[in-house]
């Protein structure tokens, strides 16, 4: 009998270690878990300084506030929210790109001070189709986009550009594809592309290069065109 009462204790300490265990993690979880801002922020400033494998370039250097209006979504939830009547507010890129480092902090001090409270963010990298020069005027395709890209490109239709690859001279050829670029930023309210923007700006040429002060403004009184329309 006292045995058994000594087995019980046994079990009833153990099953009090192993909740309070429990709810000590789940707590900590929840302290540790970052909110959208907090997790766009630490994503592209964690590249700063690096050098990118594939180039002997280094990566732009970015400052993203803390207070960004930044919300992710997937490729799939973009469609819906294209296809909805809500005036949304897009960046389809991803942390690594240039073009998109070289926009972001533009792009979020006018949403700034244009108080907009949401932009979505849509990490495009690794979903699109890709073809490559092969020898041939027509170019190989080696890879297919993801179902939700092929949605994404077809509403983006009208405004996209065609897709060209080049050889080792420089020389262009057209897949025959629309093709969604990093970064584009586009505005839609009922199921309409109300404004449009890719890249940078036309003049900057070289996309490892960060854009001067110069550059900064033509782009930001872009984007505040983009917001008038």
């Amino acid at each position: 009998m006292k045995n058994n009462k000594i087995n019980i204790m046994i079990i009833v300490i153990s099953l009090s270690i192993v909740i309070g265990l429990c709810i000590f993690l789940v707590s900590s979880h929840k302290e540790t878990q970052l909110t959208d801002a907090e997790q766009f922020k630490e994503e592209f400033e964690m590249y700063n300084g690096l050098d990118y494998d594939d180039a002997e370039e280094t990566v732009i250097e970015v400052s993203i506030p803390t207070d960004n209006p930044i919300i992710y979504k997937t490729p799939k939830e973009i469609v819906e929210t294209i296809k909805s009547n809500e005036k949304s507010y897009i960046l389809f890129g991803y942390s690594t790109c240039p073009e998109t480092r070289n926009i972001i902090e533009t792009l979020l001090e006018v949403a700034k001070e244009k108080d907009i409270a949401k932009i979505y963010y849509v990490d495009i990298k690794g979903i699109r189709d890709e073809y490559k020069f092969n020898g041939s005027i027509i170019p190989e395709k080696v890879k297919d986009g993801t179902n939700a890209y092929y949605d994404i490109v077809k509403l983006l239709n009208k405004e996209l550009e065609e897709y060209y690859v080049s050889d080792e001279n420089g020389n262009r050829y057209d897949t025959g594809v629309k093709r969604l670029e990093s970064a584009t930023f586009v505005i839609t309210e009922n199921k309409k592309i109300i404004s449009y923007h890719s890249g940078t700006i036309d003049k900057h040429n070289d996309i490892y290069e960060k854009l001067t002060e110069e550059e900064k403004i033509e782009l930001k009184n872009n984007y505040l065109k983009l917001f008038e329309k």
